[in-house]
């Protein structure tokens, strides 16, 4: 049986801006509207439930609040120079450079920031919140960069 959590029906969206080094046209930074959505693949336990929906919901709202108006950056990108000076993040890659307030910037575990690698994100930052029961044997996470266009992450347990 699967359970399908559908983030722009439940407001489960975030708005967020990125660059990517290297693309063409994507190396500007720009920001998107994003939502996050979740299957959940088990078998209903003996009160009749996969998983509780309002748990589910709220790991995934957790994980899109973490992103929210926030400068999107990776934390382990070979192409691009991060440096904390004072309460500013320098940023920098080929001809480029920005200065953001930290306040502003999440700094995430990734070698770059686009929807497939966001989906892997947010597929690990929702397993750490949730305790699956063994009735759970796939995750899929989804992460839409606007309306109709987007990656998604699976993991089987």
């Amino acid at each position: 049986m699967k359970l399908k959590l559908d983030g722009w029906q439940l407001g489960i969206t975030f708005s967020a801006c990125h660059f990517l080094p290297g693309h063409s046209k994507c190396n500007r930074l720009h920001g998107h509207n994003y939502a996050i959505h979740m299957h959940l693949t088990g078998e209903p336990d003996a009160n009749g439930i996969v998983h509780d929906f309002v748990e589910l919901k709220r790991s995934m709202k957790a994980t899109a609040d973490e992103m929210d108006h926030c400068v999107l950056m990776p934390g382990k990108s070979k192409a691009m120079k991060l440096e904390h000076n004072g309460t500013q993040i320098n940023v920098s890659f080929g001809d480029k450079s920005y200065s953001f307030p930290e306040g502003d910037v999440r700094i995430l575990d990734l070698e770059v920031v686009s929807a497939e690698m966001l989906a892997n994100h947010a597929l690990d930052s929702i397993l750490g919140r949730l305790k699956l029961g063994r009735n759970i044997t796939k995750v899929k996470v989804g992460v839409d960069e606007g309306n109709g266009q987007g990656a998604w992450a699976s993991r089987e347990l």
